[in-house]
């Protein structure tokens, strides 16, 4: 036992001491034992939807961006729309499971908080989406659209999945938590201390290796020097720079798991999300390299990072976790009800 226990920390410590700069074709040639002890969801009572009708039954109002129109949704519309547009349908059932739970939650929780204070913007939505785009919630009609010639089994495989699940959400003292999900991690989630503030017991910084063998974990962004500081120089005017062209941009501090807390471009400090978005990065955990005249950035995951990692979800669940096990990793001090 002990030996087996100290083959997979030292296979942990070799997989995140890989360099950023290794190829995701030199990563599948590692053989990956990704098995993990999992902690066992809290129970409070499992809520399934069981008559029909309650399936059928108004659970959302959404404000449709693209067509300026609030439209009445079921929870069973809902969450099948919700899920296509969040998570691949390719991806295990397991996962979906998961992605359907953690969707319904997320929004969930966003009606509470428009409940409690309006927006006079939605209209009397409980929240916004675009259809259109394929955010957060599309249509049996979109989705056949999109599919085409693999719309049946698709729809299917999505509804098989998602509805032994419908109604299931995690809470936290009695409320719907605040959900959080993401692409692609590090390999390591983020805490959301550190992103977006606040303080959460379910939102900290938990392993998820399995992101390693995710098609876009590594990924790079090269610019030129000038555009740098004149991109710079657009967001906020006034900025300074320094005549040594290594030190037009820094990284100050990270967090443990490699995401820029702070950075400097010239003279101004700036957040790792701030560097992020100005230069449409795919994650805010990044190195940079300079040389002749150009900028690199390597990138490790998508997303900001917190919550629940969707390939991560995806790796556990081909190895054989169920969806409340992969909620309870990604999600822990919370009961599914």
């Amino acid at each position: 036992m002990k030996q087996k226990l100290f083959f997979m920390l030292s296979l942990l410590i070799f997989i995140f001491s890989i360099p950023l700069f290794v190829s995701l074709k030199e990563l599948k040639k590692i053989d990956f034992n990704l098995n993990f002890k999992l902690p066992e969801i809290k129970l409070d009572y499992l809520k399934t939807v069981t008559d029909k009708n309650d399936s059928k039954k108004c659970a959302f109002k959404v404000l449709d961006k693209t067509k300026d129109k609030v439209i009445s949704l079921s929870l069973k519309d809902f969450t099948l729309g919700a899920v296509a547009t969040e998570m691949p349908i390719t991806f295990e059932p397991e996962a979906l499971k998961a992605q359907a739970v953690a969707s319904y939650t997320y929004f969930s929780n966003l009606k509470e908080k428009h409940a409690q204070q309006p927006d006079q913007n939605l209209k009397g939505a409980d929240f916004e989406v675009d259809s259109e785009k394929w955010q957060y919630y599309v249509s049996k009609e979109q989705m056949q659209e999109r599919w085409g010639a693999n719309f049946d089994f698709y729809y299917e495989k999505l509804s098989q999945a998602v509805e032994p699940v419908l109604g299931q959400s995690l809470k936290q003292n009695g409320h719907c938590i605040e959900a959080l999900y993401h692409s692609i991690s590090s390999g390591n989630t983020e805490d959301i201390v550190d992103v977006f503030g606040g303080n959460c017991s379910y939102l900290r910084s938990v392993p998820s290796p399995g992101d390693l063998l995710a098609p876009g974990y590594l990924s790079s962004k090269e610019i030129s020097l000038e555009e740098l500081k004149s991109t710079a120089k657009n967001k906020w005017p006034g900025i300074s720079f320094d005549k040594n062209s290594q030190d037009l941009i820094k990284i100050i501090k990270k967090t443990d798991s490699g995401m820029v807390l702070e950075a400097k471009i010239g003279e101004k400090s700036v957040t790792g999300r701030e560097v992020r978005d100005l230069f449409s990065l795919r994650s805010a955990n990044f190195d940079v390299d300079i040389h002749d005249e150009m900028v690199k950035f390597l990138v490790k995951g998508y997303g900001h990072g917190v919550g629940m990692s969707q390939y991560g979800a995806q790796n556990m669940a081909k190895q054989g976790s169920n969806y409340k096990q992969i909620l309870a990793w990604y999600y822990p001090e919370t009961e599914l009800s």
